[in-house]
């Protein structure tokens, strides 16, 4: 089994998601780490379709997109 893990330490705060500020922290990272994908389940995230340069998309999305 292969593990792949980068720990990234975010260096700015955003206040981005008000249903659920938690989520922040998920995009914080994503800035962070210099993504340019998040793949979520959780709908608040995903209601920002893209944020900035970073797509965020479902597991399915993902799928979909580099299956074609």
């Amino acid at each position: 089994m292969t593990r792949i893990t980068v720990v990234v330490d975010p260096g700015e705060v955003v206040q981005v998601v008000r249903a659920d500020p938690a989520d922040d922290r998920v995009l914080e990272a994503a800035r962070a780490f210099d993504a340019d994908v998040i793949v979520s389940g959780d709908r608040h995230i995903l209601d920002l379709g893209r944020w900035g340069e970073i797509d965020v998309l479902s597991p399915a999305e993902l799928i979909d997109r580099w299956s074609a």
